[in-house]
């Protein structure tokens, strides 16, 4: 007989917990970003938004999903801070999410992140259920007021959108996909979708690092 695995069945989500390791401007950006989406996604459908929760501040049965944003920089010390986590919501079946934020030009360091992730999901049995890995090097943040599918950030937020959907159903990443009427082709074997850049990396890195002063000028 065959076995469904847990992040292929939805549930609805009525808190998530968002977490940003380290605590900084991109990885701030990509959560709102998220969030931002969910809400709007939200009022649309007429749908309730999941609450977002403290997990510091809250016990682990009130969590029913989290997601985590972490850079590729990911070192023990930031890894150590996820397990803690992770054990408050063990057995919980509790849907684990995350964003990644790509910031070299090789994607194997955010690989070896991923499984890591992965691994310590499983070994507490929780439900690992993929994520969006954005390839966009650091100073993503400077497209916040950018139009969300706008040229520069479009690649950006439709892999986001696709993280939407899988929040909101409570799924695998891969699975919503698949409830939603697409093919999963683009979620790869650690169940993560990855975006980058429409434009040229040269071209790409000239125009954050002149968005970034630009910002930085206006504060």
């Amino acid at each position: 007989m065959e076995t469904t695995a847990r992040g292929d069945v939805p549930k609805t989500l009525q808190t998530i917990a968002y977490i940003s390791i380290p605590d900084n401007a991109d990885l701030e950006f990509l959560l709102w970003d998220l969030q931002d989406a969910i809400a709007a996604y939200a009022r649309l459908s007429g749908t309730v938004l999941p609450r977002p929760v403290d997990l510091k501040a809250n016990g682990t049965d009130a969590v029913d999903g989290i997601v985590l944003a972490v850079d590729d920089a990911f070192d023990e010390e930031a890894m150590a801070v996820v397990e803690q986590m992770l054990d408050r919501l063990g057995n919980t079946e509790a849907r684990v999410y995350v964003v990644v934020q790509v910031a070299h030009r090789s994607t194997e360091g955010a690989h070896m992140l991923v499984e890591r992730l992965r691994e310590a999901c499983e070994l507490r049995k929780l439900t690992w259920c993929g994520g969006a890995a954005i390839c966009a090097g650091s100073g993503i943040a400077a497209l916040r007021h950018s139009p969300r599918m706008g040229l520069l950030r479009r690649p950006f937020s439709e892999a986001m959108d696709k993280l939407v959907g899988a929040v909101r159903m409570g799924c695998s990443i891969g699975h919503a996909q698949l409830l939603g009427g697409s093919d999963a082709d683009s979620v790869d074997a650690d169940g993560m979708v990855r975006a980058k850049p429409a434009v040229p990396a040269p071209i790409w890195r000239a125009i954050i690092k002149r968005l970034g002063a630009h910002t930085q000028s206006s504060i």
